[in-house]
This record gives structure tokens, C-alpha cells and sequence, in this order.
């Protein structure tokens, strides 16, 4: 039965093991799925308690055979010593000159009682040192099933300590991998949302300027019809016909200049400034 526990133990750690190092493939791949690997885990886990509780059933039984053993080991060696004093006496009284004489010589029934009584003797006193023989084979596996419980529930809490480290840190990964991808998504919106401003401002100027021109043309075109009008009736009073718009040219000339010999005259007074 310890041989079949301890077998069983062993198959369920190579099990246990191949399932720890397909987790950790798993983890290597990259396709890491959170709910997926979460829903393993705790089967893993279940089937981990399931064992160790399997152990731990067959460990009692075991200790309650253990103590079986010992009890029935206790009274054995309580007949043996029983019979090994009741073998003394009857010895020693046989040896008696007293009884020798009376006629309970090595012939006598009472001799083929004592010798049968030293051959159940040795009888049970082998059966004790087979018991005992077991009970220290028992012990043994006590103590190598026990060593083996101790590294079990130690790799279970490892197991355990580093899947909750790997999820925590696979968990950071995805977020700071999401985070990242959010942020880059929001330069992005807010560049295009900067070159659509700047583009609508751009058209709203070009607007401004096609209308002004459109006005300017509107202005020109009238000015010129009536006084193309003006000169087609031929009406002699009227005041000769002047070109508004060189004077309008002439006037934007002026003005530049004007403001070009502000401009000189401000450097001017900054120099002789600095010479005073």
C-alpha cells in the first residue's frame, strides 16, 4: 500500500511539473490570454489540493496502522516476555535435584511441555522481530512520505507565489502595453485635430481674401461702367476721366515709402542716441 502511495505520489509530481513547465511555455510564447491561463490556474490548483488531501488520507491511515501495530508489537512482546519468565522458572525447577529425584527428568511430560513451550518461544519471538522489522519499515516511509508532504505543500505555495507574481506582472505589461497604445492614439487625434484648425484658419483667410478681391472687382467693374457710360454719351460737361486706380497704386506707393523713411528715421535717432 506504501509502495502504491508513494507511486502515486511520484506520478502526480512529474504531472505536476510537465503542467508548471507547459504554464511557463505558455507565458514564453507571448500569446498570453489572462482569463484562460486564470481558469488553468485553478484547476491546477484544484487537482494540487485534491492530491495533497489524497496524501494526507493515506498518510493517517497509515499512522493508524502504524499505531496497530505497535499496540499488537506490545502485547506480543508482553507474552514473550510472559513465557520467557514462565520458561526461567519451570527451568530452574526442573533443574531442582528435588525433581529430578521425584521423577520429571528430560523424558517426562513436563519436559515435552517445556520444550514445547521454548519452541512456541522462539516462534513468537521471531514473529516479534518480524513486527518490529515492519514497524521500522513503516517509520521509514512515515518519514519519506512526510519529507515528500513538506516539499509538496512548499512547491504548492511557490507555485503559487510565482503564478500570482507572473499574472501581476504579465497584468502590468498588458496595462502599460494598452497605456501606451492610448496615448500614441491621442498624439495622433490631437495632430490631426492641430492640422484641421490650422487648414480651416488658412481657408477662412483664403475666404477673406477672395471675397475682398471680389469687392474690389465689383467696385472696379461699376467704376468702369459708368465711366464708359459716361463716355459713350459724350456729354462734354462732365469732368474728364481720371484713372482711380494708378491713383489708388499711387497711393500704396507713397505710403510704403512714407513708412520706409519712418523707419530710417527711427534708426537715425537710435545712432545719434548712442553716440551722445
Amino acid at each position: 500500500m506504501i509502495s502504491h502511495e508513494v507511486k502515486y505520489y511520484v506520478d502526480s509530481g512529474k504531472k505536476s511539473g510537465k503542467a508548471k513547465e507547459s504554464g511557463e511555455m505558455a507565458l514564453k510564447t507571448g500569446s498570453f490570454d489572462f482569463e484562460e491561463h486564470m481558469e488553468k490556474y485553478d484547476l491546477e490548483n484544484s487537482a494540487i489540493h485534491r492530491k495533497l488531501q489524497s496524501k494526507v488520507e493515506a498518510l493517517q491511515i497509515m499512522r493508524n496502522e502504524l499505531e496497530k501495530y505497535r499496540s499488537e508489537r506490545d502485547q506480543f512482546k508482553l507474552m514473550a516476555e510472559t513465557l520467557q519468565m514462565r520458561y526461567s522458572a519451570i527451568k530452574s525447577s526442573l533443574n531442582s535435584t528435588e525433581l529430578q529425584a521425584a521423577g520429571f527428568g528430560h523424558g517426562s511430560a513436563v519436559s515435552l511441555i517445556v520444550n514445547q513451550t521454548r519452541e512456541r518461544n522462539l516462534s513468537l519471538t521471531t514473529e516479534v522481530e518480524a513486527l518490529r522489522q515492519r514497524v521500522h519499515e513503516l517509520e521509514g516511509d512515515i518519514k519519506v512520505l512526510r519529507t515528500k508532504n513538506s516539499d509538496l505543500k512548499a512547491n504548492c505555495r511557490k507555485l503559487k507565489s510565482s503564478e500570482q507574481v507572473k499574472l501581476n506582472a504579465n497584468g502590468d505589461i498588458l496595462w502599460q502595453e494598452e497605456k501606451s497604445k492610448l496615448i500614441a492614439q491621442m498624439e495622433g487625434i490631437k495632430k490631426k485635430n492641430a492640422q484641421l484648425q490650422y487648414d480651416f484658419r488658412s481657408l477662412l483667410d483664403e475666404k477673406e481674401e477672395v471675397v475682398m478681391e471680389r469687392d474690389a472687382y465689383k467696385c472696379k467693374a461699376h467704376r468702369l461702367n459708368h465711366e464708359l457710360s459716361i463716355v459713350l454719351k459724350g456729354d462734354k460737361s462732365q469732368r474728364a476721366i481720371l484713372d482711380v486706380d494708378g491713383l489708388i497704386l499711387e497711393n500704396k506707393h507713397q505710403l510704403e515709402k512714407i513708412a520706409n523713411l519712418e523707419n530710417e528715421l527711427a534708426l537715425a535717432k537710435q545712432s545719434a542716441a548712442k553716440y551722445k
